[in-house]
């Protein structure tokens, strides 16, 4: 394979990143889809495994199929959930040389002269699972084998990162014999410092060959915009769907406003906006619902949870044409599968919907509202509704576009608290990491697509995005010197693992760009960046 002359096509960008200026370029003049190989998505089961190779090493080892993980977020969908029993630090067989197990996948004959990448997405149980003595899950490795060509390895090892988000994991079809092969195969290792020291349990999904472009037209821009601060981030990614909720909701159910059962007789629900989508989407919605469990029929997790739940507050932000703000409150009571609202109660705010918004209850029948600038509106809701309301309850927050029009915003959470409630909740989000995660003791993606909700690190510098279809690129690269060429690994390689490629509204892919990421491929800090993406071709 060869790689292709590098003649980006340039646009420049201002985006104020304070004394880190970027631009964009598309590394390559010839960019189209090919006819990808999707070896396995696990849409049903775990079939279409050709062999697997387990070793004396484990001593144990599951394979199931989990139709609740999928790393397109895809509900038709689902991922391999595999179980490792890696010895103990302790036990007699543990050791740090290289140990690993594998698992091959048939698929149809091809020959790598069709196809220029391998990759799979792998993501760690962490509630289950135990890191290695350096932080991480191990390492992965990616390969090929049968037809003519045998056993070959497509990519360099790749660090299982210490995150429970899915990882993308991939290598170029350059450095292999041209010849066919029958077999794709993933690789879990323990070698090192990253040899596993107790079970690690991974789902594992969408192994794929990409092909190269196949004709000439595609030239995807390549656009940055300023990361959001730091905070919880929830993207309404999710295509087709005006009325997706991209929501987390509390692990358990324990923050009820109810003075029988709440530790005081003030109990306020507030949630910090920190970035917001322009007044041009005006409409686009911040929410926080508080719904009883008693009114659940089919529990936290119902899809559309807020309208089937017959009891139901919404407390919902938006900003209109000029900017201002404004928030809502209404609620439903025994009402499932509909929205006929009791009451409906409004708070303007002119400075606009960033800031820190509350709802408190007092007494359980006592509402007040409070804007960002400290404005504030009290009303009372009916006893025998707030002792419907106020039974033990989940808390959920997010963003809904209500619009397709709005599909792609976003909104960013620098803060979320619960007080006076039997059990608080105050989270910044990035109180500890790197790596930044959600805290599973308190919170659960409720989420349409749950890759559009992720935590923006204290670091993040920008969002580097482009349009779909955008086969045969194969990283974000980076270079603060565009005298200096793709070719001769002269431009870096960006590790964007936190999130990875983030599908928005199934038309865009964005890669969130973290100061620490640019200063481990670069070896110091840059003040100044272009990224372009780079594919290649026979």
């Amino acid at each position: 394979m060869k790689t292709n002359p590098l003649e980006p096509k340039r646009r420049n960008l201002s985006i104020g990143l304070s004394a880190f200026a970027a631009i964009a370029l598309v590394c390559s003049g010839h960019v189209a889809v090919g006819e990808d190989l999707n070896v396995n998505s696990f849409d049903l089961d775990v079939s279409g495994i050709a062999w697997q190779n387990w070793r004396g090493y484990v001593s144990d080892h599951t394979i199931d199929w989990d139709g609740l993980q999928d790393a397109d977020g895809n509900a038709n969908s689902g991922s391999m959930y595999v179980t490792v029993n890696w010895p103990l630090a302790t036990d007699p067989t543990w050791n740090t040389g290289w140990n690993d197990v594998q698992v091959a996948f048939g698929t149809t004959t091809f020959a790598a002269s069709n196809y220029i990448e391998l990759e799979a997405f792998i993501k760690i149980d962490v509630a289950k699972s135990f890191t290695a003595s350096d932080g991480t899950y191990g390492v992965a490795g990616l390969y090929v084998n049968g037809g003519d060509g045998n056993w070959q390895q497509v990519q360099g090892y790749a660090t299982i990162a210490a995150t429970g988000d899915w990882q993308r994991i991939h290598g170029s079809f350059s450095a292999i014999p041209n010849k066919t092969y029958s077999e794709v195969v993933i690789g879990l290792i323990s070698n090192g410092g990253s040899s596993p020291t107790n079970t690690v349990a991974y789902w594992i999904d969408n192994v794929r060959l990409t092909a190269p472009p196949s004709v000439n037209t595609n030239q995807p821009p390549l656009s940055i915009a300023q990361a959001p601060p730091a905070g919880l981030t929830c993207i309404a990614s999710a295509p087709d769907d005006a009325w997706q909720r991209q929501m987390v909701r509390t692990a358990f159910s324990n923050y009820s406003w109810d003075t029988s059962t709440a530790r005081s007789n003030t109990t306020t629900y507030s949630m910090s906006i920190s970035a917001f989508p322009s007044a041009t989407y005006s409409g686009f919605e911040a929410m926080m619902y508080l719904i009883p469990v008693a009114g659940m029929p089919n529990g936290p997790d119902d899809p559309s949870v807020d309208w089937n739940s017959s009891d139901v507050v919404y407390f919902t932000i938006r900003a209109d044409l000029t900017g201002a703000a404004e928030a809502d409150f209404r609620y439903k009571v025994s009402d499932p599968g509909a929205e006929h609202f009791r009451s409906s109660t409004n708070l303007p705010c002119a400075a606009g919907p960033l800031g820190k918004w509350s709802l408190g209850f007092n007494n359980n029948t006592n509402v007040t509202i409070t804007a960002p600038t400290g404005d504030n509106l009290t009303f009372t809701i009916s006893a025998d509704d707030a002792a419907t309301l106020g039974s033990p309850l989940f808390a959920y927050f997010g963003v809904r576009p209500a619009d397709g029009a709005r599909i792609g915003q976003a909104a960013t959470f620098s803060r979320i608290q619960i007080t006076g409630a039997a059990a608080s909740i105050d989270d910044t989000f990035v109180s500890q990491g790197p790596p930044y995660q959600l805290d599973s003791n308190t919170w659960i993606r409720k989420a349409s697509h749950p890759p559009g909700i992720f935590i923006t690190a204290p670091d993040a510098k920008c969002w580097v995005s482009w349009p779909t279809p955008d086969g045969g690129f194969t990283n974000v690269y980076a270079t603060d010197d565009l005298t200096k060429k793709l070719q001769g690994s002269q431009w870096k390689t960006i590790q964007t693992t936190a999130t990875g490629w983030v599908l928005v509204g199934g038309n865009r892919r964005l890669a969130v760009i973290n100061q620490s990421a640019l200063n481990t491929a670069f070896g110091y800090t840059p003040t100044n960046c272009f990224f372009g993406l780079w594919h290649t071709e026979p």
